[in-house]
């Protein structure tokens, strides 16, 4: 009888997985919009919080003159941003939009050269087309990832409902959080209100570690890779900086896709110069990995590497590069809601 419980357990627990799946798959459009809103919420929250809070602690200013502030403050930042980074990022793009297939085809003719020395060597002929194909399929992936992550940004930006969106929902994520968190609770059967708060406690104690951590992780990664890049004289420091930065948000592979770009353009000027880009990306992420992460992330998604990266494999098809960069936070909320349930 028991072992029949369990088989139905694990029946119902797949057939809500799969419902789940095909969810997500219908509401992929909308999700982008939503989770933007979210993180922005977990970077305000607390300056709202202390804006807001009672003195000693805070400055007991009322809460939607606290969200007005903040989002003063960010947006303050912002256009401080678009005066004196943007104008000379946007003339870095327009050189290196019309450099990129002058690179392109120099960085084929570099790896031609390269296949022409190890010829040499009499290398069989099927590992000389693995290589050759290898190669090819490098240069392809970097080309078609950059494209996609430009087409991603711009249909999104194109989507002025969708953008308008997120400032209205940020808004009343930091004014109603807890009047939300209780209208959730207020669903269910009151006998499981104390599970499902504590499930709500936990989730967003995860996500906002887990946000606020990685936000100043790019940031610091961006900061750094902009000014080493620029002290080493690479070209188009502020545009490999920024990809830096944002590619940082993605696990594992991140750092790695920001750093190829940068040793690829150096390497076009001098192999010693990239080579010193190499070295520069590598102190970075040693630094990161064994000082900053443990200390900046705080709470970790206790996730494992292999689950995540399945993750983002799925939700790349699913949401294109938007899943690369959410897969991470939402696996460790599907995770919470798994574990909950199965000790529930």
């Amino acid at each position: 009888m028991k072992e029949l419980v369990l088989n139905k357990n694990l029946i119902f627990r797949f057939i809500g997985i799969i419902l789940f799946i095909v969810f997500f798959y219908y509401i992929s459009d909308a999700l982008a919009p939503i989770i933007i809103s979210f993180i922005l919420f977990y970077i305000l929250n607390p300056l709202v919080i202390k804006l807001s809070e009672k003195q000693p602690k805070g400055l007991n200013i009322p809460i939607q003159i606290s969200i007005v502030i903040a989002f003063i403050f960010a947006s303050c930042i912002l256009f401080l941003l678009f005066k004196f980074i943007l104008p000379p990022l946007i003339a870095e793009f327009k050189i290196f939009g019309k450099n990129i297939s002058h690179y392109i085809e120099n960085t084929r003719i570099v790896l031609q050269n390269i296949r022409i020395w190890y010829a040499g060597y009499s290398i069989p002929q099927t590992v000389d087309t693995a290589i050759t194909q290898s190669i090819d399929g490098v240069i392809k992936t970097i080309v078609a990832m950059a494209e996609q992550t430009i087409r991603s940004i711009l249909i999104f930006s194109s989507k002025f409902i969708q953008i308008i969106t997120i400032p209205i929902l940020t808004y009343y994520l930091l004014k109603d959080k807890n009047t939300i968190k209780k209208g959730l609770i207020s669903l269910a059967p009151s006998k499981s209100h104390p599970f499902i708060n504590r499930v709500l406690d936990k989730i967003n104690n995860v996500l906002n570690n887990y946000v606020k951590g990685v936000f100043l992780l790019c940031i610091f990664i961006g900061i750094t890779s902009t000014i080493g890049l620029f002290l080493l004289g690479v070209k188009y420091f502020l545009i490999l900086g920024l990809i830096a930065g944002i590619t940082e948000a993605i696990p594992f592979i991140g750092p790695w896709i920001g750093g190829v770009p940068a040793i690829i353009i150096a390497f076009l000027s001098s192999p010693i110069l990239a080579l010193k880009v190499f070295m520069l990306y590598l102190c970075i992420q040693v630094l990161e990995n064994t000082i900053l992460v443990p200390k900046i992330l705080g709470i970790k998604l206790d996730l494992h590497p292999a689950a995540i990266i399945i993750a983002m494999l799925i939700l790349g098809k699913l949401m294109g590069t938007w899943g690369l960069f959410f897969a991470a936070p939402i696996l460790a909320v599907l995770r919470i809601l798994y574990l909950e349930i199965q000790e529930g």
